[in-house]
């Protein structure tokens, strides 16, 4: 006798999907019955079993057959797509939706959605793979054709254009959350001068986008965006109403939040690709299958039920059920325990299956999570990480962080050869069956980084070959070692200066910038004089010391580009690399010795060292380290010969000129506290009325030997050593007590003093000036300070903050040689400059070149404009006097108008009514 089609459904939990097999005939029960092998059943016994397939559930819940799934009907016959269905349908969706998709603390899958495709596998007879992931790549598994149907998808304009959409089957609100200590948001145009929390990928995404909001904070998920708000870092977001009071809730701080009314109100559908009417009648047909009752159960399950009495209805219906049930009840009795017995023997089989099962997987998770390397599975599609053991989570510090939150980019250090991008095209090299192996620069979740050993290879995972198994091994220690016997291979281990083979393979760089740059290259080999009777009276621990504290003061001299190196014992060889002119490696050679004549404190004692030094030059002495070096030891040699603590050049004629620069700055230096120097100041006339109105001070030195020495024979010196800055100082207080002396004399002169580029860059500059000033009791408008243009290209902070201080005292600024430097015009309002000097070279070929004329005249009517004094330099004759005063500039000095002599020459001009007979 034919029966009737049942349906069997089993779920296969482990893989997340839902299989259904249809049983067509009698012959074929469904799995978990077991069927007689005595003689036929009667047609009233057949009968009785359809009614007790239908009842037994209700009969015997708690008994061990309620655990077996009944039948349910097939497909009807003749329905709009009676063909063949797919065997397989993928349905992929947010697993971050509460209530309906998301999953438990313990990674499994659940909701609305997954239980009601579930039913319709069942009504429809065909299997539903459910893909839950990150939104953006669900949306992006459907629209590659990974996944046939997309879940929990609002609809608007744009995805129309994309997808097929079923009618609404729920409605959410979704409103703006925001701080309950915040207030006046009240809907999206309050919303424009705060950044907004979304979950990326999110429909509210697109609809605040759409309504002007641009500033977004954007999250992996909505569990994770309600974790930064608790945390106060975001303080308005966009969230779904149930999603919302389920992350609340769940993390008991819903009373922190307030919100809005509804931005709007989203629908939920189920959508499939544009065009794909026989897979959306399909789904449809499946749908209209599973009654409002089914559904509503399913719903109720998630989001609970409301208490409501039983109608008498209802009543009636149970009182007859139960009668029925009695009929029945002998019946069922035996069927009862001959199932009973079927049941507990596949049981106990099952049972000692499962656990057999669960003590492999036990043993295979013990190994997976206690080796000593981290394990990560990456599905090759996506790149997202499926899986980590134990060592992982402890090696990157990731804690409980759930796998979809963590990226390759956050676990990479972010140097050059260390992205995420490098990272993805190594994961390319290995899916393209290259197994790799590297070392990694990784960075763990607290920040610290470390190296990692990383093999990459291809494998296949519970029977799908889309898997890429990652082993890292931290080797942080290894590399440490490495670096280090590295390191020692090229630095000496008591000093950890270079050694020998690292600074030849530095000059031979240095050599090879020389010949592109023309630029100077100096080896200079030193030796500690009498350093041996040291370390044979004091012992090796405080020789050892000595040298250490001699390395550390050497790389103080230098600059960062050079190198200085032990060689060895007592000697150590310096590189200057891209010196200008032999004066800057004189000064170099000579701070060497300055600044061993300083005593050393070495365990509680002072030592005193001297030092000898040899020079040799490329590519004068050598083309090649080899040959700089032996010239360099040689010149060295020559030093201690001529009685040590010196320094001799490898060249002769490099000696004689280091030696008369040596002795210039050692002269410098013995000048100011001799007082050897002294100022001439040379007037400065009106060339309206003819009046002596200032005088500029000019330094001189009077040498005791040789006399007079011309400033260009030692102002370079003074600045290149840095004495310019206190013997600047000195020429700064005694030009303003002569000013104060002539004021106190009843003339009213102003005096210019000259200001050097490193007295410019110095924090001391202004308390100086200040100081000059007080103990003169000179008034600051007496006193003009002149700056060059080529000191105001280098414009640092430090230098604009100077000269505004100065300014707001009242000092006078002038910019001396005018039309000669950078010429940029910005500088001059910024510095509110009083002056302007006409460059010297200008003035001597005014009469005599038609272009030094057009210049003149164009500086003196640029001054005029900007409301500044013009000033020429330089006067050396009456044409040159009377063509100034033609062209109406204001002030002029030179030797035509006054030598610069005593300050008493410029207080007797300065009483008379026009000494130089300006105009007449």
């Amino acid at each position: 006798m034919a029966m009737a089609s049942h349906a069997c459904a089993v779920h296969d939990l482990g893989k997340g999907h839902v299989h259904v097999r249809q049983a067509l005939s009698a012959p074929r029960p469904c799995r978990g019955f077991a069927m007689s092998r005595g003689h036929g059943l009667s047609a009233a016994w057949i009968s009785t079993r359809r009614t007790l397939a239908i009842l037994l559930p209700a009969l015997l819940a708690g008994a061990p057959a309620a655990a077996i799934n009944l039948s349910v009907p097939a497909p009807a016959a003749g329905s709009p797509d009676a063909g063949r269905p797919p065997a397989e349908l993928r349905v992929t969706l947010d697993d971050n939706y509460p209530p309906y998709s998301f999953r438990t603390p313990d990674g499994v899958h659940v909701g609305i959605v997954k239980d009601l495709w579930a039913l319709w596998s069942q009504k429809t007879g065909v299997a539903v793979q459910m893909m839950p992931t990150d939104w953006g790549l669900a949306r992006q598994a459907v629209d590659s054709g990974a996944a046939d149907v997309i879940e929990t998808i609002f609809r608007n304009d744009a995805r129309d254009l994309l997808y097929d959409f079923s009618k609404p089957y729920a409605r959410v609100d979704v409103p703006i959350w925001f701080s309950a200590d915040l207030s006046g948001i009240t809907g999206v145009e309050s919303l424009r001068a705060f950044t907004v929390g979304v979950k990326d990928g999110d429909f509210c995404l697109e609809w605040l986008t759409d309504h002007g909001i641009t500033a977004f904070q954007r999250f992996p998920g909505f569990e994770a965006m309600v974790e930064a708000a608790s945390r106060q870092d975001t303080r308005v977001f966009c969230m779904d109403d149930p999603s919302a009071q389920y992350y609340m809730t769940k993390r008991g701080v819903q009373g922190r939040f307030r919100y809005t009314d509804p931005l709007y109100t989203g629908e939920l559908h189920w959508a499939v690709r544009k065009g794909d009417a026989k897979l959306f009648r399909l789904i449809a047909d499946g749908f209209a299958r599973i009654t409002p009752e089914e559904r509503k159960a399913i719903e109720e399950r998630w989001v609970g039920r409301r208490l409501t009495g039983i109608s008498p209805h209802l009543t009636d219906l149970l009182v007859k059920l139960l009668a029925g049930l009695a009929l029945l009840g002998v019946g069922a009795l035996v069927w009862v325990l001959l199932l009973r017995r079927q049941v507990e023997s596949k049981t106990e089989s099952l049972r000692a299956a499962v656990t057999a099962l669960t003590a492999s997987e036990e043993r295979v998770r013990t190994i997976f999570d206690n080796v000593t390397d981290a394990i990560v599975i990456h599905d090759l599609d996506s790149g997202a990480i499926l899986e980590v053991n134990r060592r992982m989570r402890e090696m990157y510090r990731v804690g409980d962080m759930p796998l979809s939150d963590i990226d390759v980019e956050m676990l990479s250090s972010g140097e050059p050869s260390y992205t995420a991008k490098t990272a993805a095209a190594w994961r390319r090299k290995a899916a393209d069956g290259e197994p790799q192996l590297l070392e990694w620069h990784a960075r763990r979740l607290d920040g610290t980084q470390f190296w990692g050993e990383v093999s990459m290879r291809r494998a296949v995972i519970d029977g799908n070959d889309r898997r890429l198994l990652v082993l890292v091994r931290d080797i942080t220690d290894r590399k440490a070692a490495q670096e280090r016997m590295e390191y020692l291979s090229r630095h000496d281990a008591l000093t950890l200066l270079p050694n020998r083979v690292l600074v030849q393979d530095r000059t031979e760089q240095a050599l090879a910038r020389s010949e592109r740059n023309g630029r100077l290259v100096a080896l200079v080999a030193c030796g500690l004089d009498r350093f041996k009777t040291v370390n044979d009276s004091l012992g090796h621990a405080v020789g050892d010391a000595l040298l250490r504290a001699v390395a550390e003061r050497l790389k103080a001299v230098v600059r960062d580009t050079d190198t200085v190196s032990r060689g060895g014992g007592d000697e150590f060889i310096l590189l200057l690399s891209g010196r200008p002119d032999i004066d800057t490696v004189v000064e170099t050679v000579a701070s060497l010795h300055e600044a061993m004549a300083e005593p050393f404190q070495v365990d509680g004692q002072e030592l005193t060292l001297t030092l000898s030094s040899g020079v040799a030059l490329a590519p004068a002495d050598g083309e090649d380290f080899a040959t700089l070096l032996k010239n360099a030891d040689t010149a060295l040699h020559h030093a201690k010969a001529a009685g040590r603590d010196t320094h001799r050049f490898y060249a002769e004629a490099m000696n004689a000129e280091a030696v008369a620069h040596l002795s210039t700055r050692s002269g410098l230096r013995r000048a100011l506290e001799r007082g050897e120097f002294l100022i001439h100041y040379q007037p400065q006339v009106s060339l309206e009325t003819g009046a002596v109105t200032g005088a500029e001070a000019l330094l001189r030195w009077n040498h005791p030997e040789k006399g007079m020495v011309p400033p260009g024979a030692f102002i370079p010196i003074a600045e290149d050593s840095g004495l310019i800055v206190p013997i600047g100082a000195w020429v700064l207080a005694e030009a303003c007590r002569q000013a104060a002396r002539w004021r106190d004399q009843g003339l009213s002169l102003s005096v210019a003093v000259n200001l050097s580029a490193l007295q410019l860059q110095r924090s001391d500059l202004v308390p100086t000036v200040t100081r000059a000033l007080a103990d003169s009791g000179l008034d600051p408008l007496l006193l003009e300070l002149e700056l060059t243009e080529s000191m105001l290209i280098q414009n640092t902070d430090l230098v604009m903050e100077n000269l505004r201080r100065l300014k707001a005292m009242g000092v006078q600024m002038s910019i001396d040689d005018f039309g000669t430097g950078y010429s940029n015009l910005s500088y001059i309002g910024r510095l509110a400059v009083d002056k302007l000097k006409i460059d010297r070279s200008f003035v001597a070929d005014l009469t005599r070149s038609h272009d030094s004329a057009k210049i003149t005249a164009a500086v003196i009517q640029m001054a005029h404009s900007l409301n500044l004094t013009a000033v020429a330099e330089g006067v050396e004759d009456a044409g040159t006097l009377e063509a100034l005063r033609v062209l109406r500039c204001d002030v002029a000095q030179g030797y035509y108008l006054g030598r610069p002599g005593p300050a008493e020459a410029v207080e007797r001009a300065a009483r008379q009514v026009n000494p130089f007979k300006v105009g007449v």
